[in-house]
């Protein structure tokens, strides 16, 4: 080849290549400010729809697929409409980092909902950040998905601690003083509950005349509830799950103890327990709550999907999730950057879980969430008003 014909090519390489850099950099510089400022406001999601979590997926698009009717039928974001794209991550964390790469990259996605479990979402945070782009894990429980997370991490899902926290306050309020207390004995679930409820008891004045720590494996907890109850508590607390807390409640009241039971959760085990019959619990989503908003919601949800039998605290979340987007992004903007600043501004948004939404700036979670008392009647949890 001609030597100047070889230099005029080379330079043209070098200059494509130069102006294909630097439309990319500018094209990240900008993907902050820029997204979805004209046009279709678009909301990622990054879910399991295959995989053994998709029927949770399949709950979640439920949710926001009614949310977005609604929100576009009243007239979408500042008259923007909303759309969503999805990304499957079967709530892998290998596969939830590679769909945050997809988003980060996507200029159009303004906000990612997601992922399923905080053990997917937390691997992909440090990619959202990079990309300054909110990730909302709004079913993420696990508090270091915010605590190690960044002002891009965000949460509408009750932490084990705030539960207790919330627990041990209502015992209170119920003019309860002195409670009897199992919990289990287990370093990541069980003990952390129990400091978190007894540091709020102690705050409070709700005394605790003895905690005894059991296993979920166990068939026979009578010497520890012996002990237990020995101090004649008003009331009794189990920080635990189901199963165990069928079998316990049932070798409490044959020991004689009549005291109300806090304790146990809506599975079929435990609600068919005779003993368990009054016990109370908070539940962060009733559908056959009295609260008018949560009964349009229900309604609405149930017209949309006739073949529903029951609403969910999973459809809830998600319902709720993409309303404070909404939110969000009517105060601080469609763009990235105004997505973050609405985040950082809501106040009051309404919700079918906790009826407000405040953000608590610090955690980035629900300011002083507030749960549902639910007592068990008939093998079913209703609201409690007792």
């Amino acid at each position: 080849m001609n030597p100047i014909l070889r230099r005029r090519r080379l330079g043209a390489v070098v200059l494509a290549a130069g102006l294909t850099v630097g439309l990319a950099a500018c094209s990240n510089a900008s993907a902050a400010g820029s997204a979805s400022t004209k046009g279709t406001v678009t909301f990622g999601v990054s879910a399991a729809i295959t995989g053994q979590y998709a029927q949770y997926g399949e709950q979640f698009k439920k949710a926001f697929d009614l949310a977005v009717d609604q929100v576009n039928a009243a007239g979408g974001i500042n008259g923007h409409p909303v759309a969503l794209k999805y990304e499957d991550s079967q709530s892998d964390p290998k596969q939830s980092v590679a769909v945050a790469q997809k988003f980060v990259g996507d200029n159009s996605v303004s906000l990612v909902f997601g992922d399923y479990s905080s053990a997917a979402s937390i691997p992909a945070a440090p990619l959202y950040t990079s990309g300054k782009l909110v990730q909302y894990g709004f079913n993420n429980s696990n508090p270091a998905f915010t605590q190690k997370g960044s002002q891009y991490q965000w949460s509408t899902s009750i932490t084990t601690s705030d539960t207790y926290v919330w627990t041990a306050d209502y015992i209170k309020s119920r003019g309860v003083n002195t409670v009897g207390l199992t919990y289990l004995n287990t370093a990541d679930w069980g003990i952390p509950a129990f400091n978190a409820f007894k540091a709020e008891a102690d705050k409070i004045g709700l005394k605790i005349t003895d905690a005894e720590g059991v296993l979920d494996s166990s068939d026979d907890y009578r010497p520890s509830l012996s002990k237990a109850v020995a101090g004649k508590p008003d009331a009794f607390v189990h920080i635990g799950y189901g199963p165990d807390a069928a079998k316990l409640v049932s070798q409490l009241r044959a020991i004689g103890y009549k005291g109300t039971f806090y304790g146990g959760q809506d599975e079929a085990s435990f609600d068919g327990t005779p003993d368990a019959t009054g016990s109370i619990i908070g539940a962060q989503f009733l559908e056959t709550s009295s609260n008018t908003a949560v009964q349009a919601f229900v309604k609405a949800f149930k017209d949309k999907y006739p073949k529903e039998a029951h609403v969910t605290s999973f459809e809830a979340g998600a319902y709720d999730a993409l309303n404070v987007a909404v939110a969000a992004a009517k105060t601080g903007g469609t763009s990235r950057d105004g997505i973050l600043k609405g985040f950082q501004q809501l106040k009051d948004v309404p919700s079918v879980v906790y009826g407000k939404i405040t953000f608590d700036q610090a955690t980035r979670r629900v300011a002083s969430p507030q749960l549902t008392p639910t007592i068990l009647t008939g093998g079913k949890w209703v609201e409690y008003k007792g």
